[in-house]
């Protein structure tokens, strides 16, 4: 019996150790750093908005998943755009509180250019501003730019970016700059942001 009790509670401290490592905190470790660098990019791929607004500072990531937490179609772009991202942690600087990470994704620079030079000749910038609530609009026109995402080649080679890191109350949080956006989304980003104005 004493046995069984003993390994009983072998295999629940096993448990713990492994659920353990997969958390997070605010911690400015290199381990808690790289268990935030698995948990951002796998709700950049899902697009899931809850972990992205907890653990990722970008302002154009922001506009988007506002308007994804009231419009699918924002949602399905998300994850259009992020499907194909793969990354390599290549430094952490523990004292500059950073993070270097090599990424890559689909080359998506001309496909969401392209995309919206087109509707900017259609609409104004005040008439698109308004389309963006409109689900009919959206489903039509959105489903058109994914269209375009999922044709798109993969980029030659990999991308370096640097990303920030602060601590927050509970979590470390990633701040994405320009630069840092458009290598994680292959150029989108960028491009839409442009033309955009978000």
């Amino acid at each position: 019996m004493k046995k069984a009790v003993a390994l009983f509670l072998s295999a629940v401290m096993i448990i713990c150790c492994f659920a353990g490592c997969s958390k997070t905190s605010a911690e400015l470790t290199e381990e808690n750093i790289t268990a935030t660098a698995d948990v951002v990019f796998t709700a950049l791929k899902e697009f899931d908005t809850d972990e992205l607004e907890k653990y990722v500072s970008s302002s154009t990531l922001s506009t988007i998943m506002r308007f994804a937490n009231d419009h699918a179609q924002f949602g399905d772009l998300g994850r259009a755009i992020f499907a194909n991202l793969t990354y390599e942690i290549t430094a952490i600087d523990i004292q500059a509180q950073t993070i270097t990470v090599s990424v890559l994704n689909k080359n998506l620079m001309q496909a969401a250019s392209d995309f919206t030079n087109e509707l900017m000749s259609e609409y104004s910038t005040f008439q698109l501003l308004n389309n963006l609530t409109n689900d009919n609009w959206l489903d039509e026109n959105l489903s058109d730019l994914t269209g375009r995402i999922d044709s798109a080649p993969m980029m030659s080679e990999a991308q370096e970016i640097t990303i920030t890191i602060t601590q927050g109350e509970d979590n470390l949080i990633f701040g994405f700059d320009e630069t840092a956006e458009n290598g994680v989304s292959g150029g989108a980003l960028g491009a839409i942001k442009s033309a955009v104005g978000f």
